[in-house]
This record gives structure tokens, C-alpha cells and sequence, in this order.
């Protein structure tokens, strides 16, 4: 709680506060440069450290440039980005009107494509809390607010993570272990928005039909769902994958997932796969989910 309180006295007057801000987005910016350009203008709103107009322009044509009107970031884990003066106990970062805009070279098209992503602004919200005692770190909550009625929220829960140092950072890349996450998709055009057009070109072949290519995707998608582990997959949560894969490439409704692992997901469990390579169906990915349960659900429902 000390160390917690350096991050308010240094917001406590106006040009502490904006150097504050400043430091800790500069070095966040040059953390970021290997993927592009950023840009932004800082201030201060309470104990918000607030960028306006940020853009993470990325190298490459047709790389969609990343655009936020208003991003918010308070918490201890500035304090310890700026001169490790706080331990990153807590962190919360709210986001306002991203847009991802392509640039494609050609002035007209690049005006276009900025004109037409305003209606399409995302916003989030995500906070963060590490309990050094008991090394564990915890996704409080993450929203993601999408155009329409698409939403991601996410929480999670992660042991043998030690962020004291950067000493201590390295050695929990090795230790650390999910225990608990759960999320929750609602989808009604967000899967073919941002999912399809990705998975499309690595799952449908180049020409020929493609509707009786899909139908022998979902086949294979069912089968999958059929071998699933009973130990870590029920029969209702089964039932739940065989819906949504039955609604597949236009899924409308929402999936929630609860992943609860007393041993944990992590390198530790993972590292023989290095060896061994990544299984190739799962059948043999099934020693990956022992002690892990996963209740699945899926409710339609029709786009409003």
C-alpha cells in the first residue's frame, strides 16, 4: 500500500503528474517499435494517465494501423514501469473507440477505409492484480465491446508468476501455470467479421466446391468433439460443441467456456511436447487434459 501510494503522490500536482504520464508512455511506445510507429498526445485526468489520439502505425502495406481515440491506464504497474518505484500490484487499462484501419497506399482508398471504420469503433476494459505473496496473478476482467452485439469477456487466474524482478519475470517463464479461466463470446457476425476470413484461406482449398468443403470441415470438427476426453469434457458440454459447430461459418449466440485445472496449465506441462512435437489429433493430445475439466456452453440466439 506504500509503494502504491508513490504513484498518487506523483499524480498529486499537475507536473508530476503529466511527466509521470509522459515517462511511462514513452517507454510503452518503445516497447512497441519493433512493430511500428506510435504516436499520441498525454495528460492527466485524475489518477488516469490518459492518451489521446493513439496510433500504432505498423510496418507493412495493408497492415491494418491501430487507432484509439482515448486510452486510460492507472494502477501500481506504472509506478514500476517508470522507475520501478511501485511493485505491478494492480493495473486497469480502458480503452475508447479503437478502429483498425488499412492503409493501402492509394490516398482515396486509405480515406475510404478511415471513413468507414468510425462506425465500426471498438472499446474494452481489462484489469490486472498480483498478490506477491502467494505469486499469483489474476485477469480480473477482460471486455471487449464490439460494433453490434459482440462481446468478449475473459478472467483468468495464473500461479508461480513473480514479478519482483526481472530476474524473477525470466524464471516464472518457466513455472508459471494456468489454473482457472473463464470466458464468455457473443456472437452475431463477430466470428465471420474477425475469424473467418483468417481460418478460411489455411482450411478451404483454392477452387472446386466449396460449400461440400465446409460440410467435410464440420465433419471433422464432430469427430473431434466425439474423441474429446469424457474425464474432461461432459456429455452437455459435448452436446454444446456439436450446436456450435452445427451453426458453423454463421454462428449466432453465446459460447461460454470455464477451464479448471488443479496442477495447472504451463511450460512444466507442455515442455514434452517440444520433444515430441504438437499432437496431431486429439486423441493423442489427451495426456495435455489430465486433471483438467471444461464446461462448455452454447445458446442460440438470433441476431437482434
Amino acid at each position: 500500500m506504500i509503494r502504491a501510494g508513490v504513484v498518487a503522490l506523483l499524480l498529486a500536482s499537475p507536473a508530476g503528474a503529466e511527466s509521470f504520464c509522459a515517462t511511462a508512455w514513452t517507454k510503452v511506445s518503445a516497447g512497441l517499435t519493433a512493430f511500428g510507429t506510435v504516436s499520441g498526445t498525454v495528460r492527466q485526468d485524475g489518477d488516469w494517465c490518459v492518451v489521446q489520439g493513439a496510433i500504432l502505425d505498423l510496418d507493412g502495406q495493408y497492415l491494418p494501423d491501430w487507432h484509439l481515440d482515448l486510452l486510460r491506464v492507472r494502477g501500481s504497474a506504472l509506478g514500476w514501469l517508470v522507475d520501478g518505484s511501485t511493485l505491478p500490484e494492480g493495473l486497469e487499462i480502458a480503452v475508447e473507440g479503437l478502429r483498425l484501419v488499412v492503409q493501402t497506399g492509394d490516398p482515396q482508398m486509405d480515406w475510404l477505409f478511415a471513413a468507414q471504420s468510425r462506425p465500426n469503433a471498438i472499446n474494452a476494459d481489462a484489469a490486472l492484480s498480483w498478490d506477491a505473496k502467494a505469486r499469483v496473478l489474476r485477469l480480473e476482467g477482460l471486455s471487449i465491446d464490439f460494433p453490434g452485439e459482440n462481446l468478449i469477456e475473459v478472467s483468468a487466474l495464473v500461479r508461480g508468476v513473480d514479478l519482483s524482478s526481472t530476474g524473477a519475470m525470466q524464471m516464472s517463464l518457466t513455472s508459471f501455470a494456468l489454473t482457472e479461466a473463464d470466458l464468455a463470446v457473443t456472437t452475431h457476425g463477430l466470428f465471420e467479421g474477425y475469424a473467418l476470413s483468417a481460418l478460411a484461406p489455411m482450411l478451404l482449398p483454392v477452387e472446386g466446391d466449396m460449400d461440400a468443403a465446409a460440410e467435410a470441415i464440420r465433419a471433422d470438427l464432430l469427430a473431434g468433439v466425439g474423441d474429446l476426453a469424457e474425464g474432461s469434457f461432459s456429455a452437455d458440454s459435448k452436446a454444446a460443441l456439436r450446436a456450435l459447430v452445427a451453426e458453423l461459418p454463421n454462428p449466432s449466440g453465446t459460447l461460454t467456456l470455464g477451464l479448471r485445472a488443479e496442477a495447472g496449465l504451463g511450460p512444466a506441462r507442455l515442455g514434452g511436447y517440444a520433444m515430441t512435437g504438437v499432437p496431431g489429433t486429439v486423441a493423442e493430445a489427451a495426456p495435455l487434459l489430465q486433471g483438467v475439466t471444461v464446461d462448455v456452453g452454447w445458446t442460440h440466439t438470433d441476431a437482434p
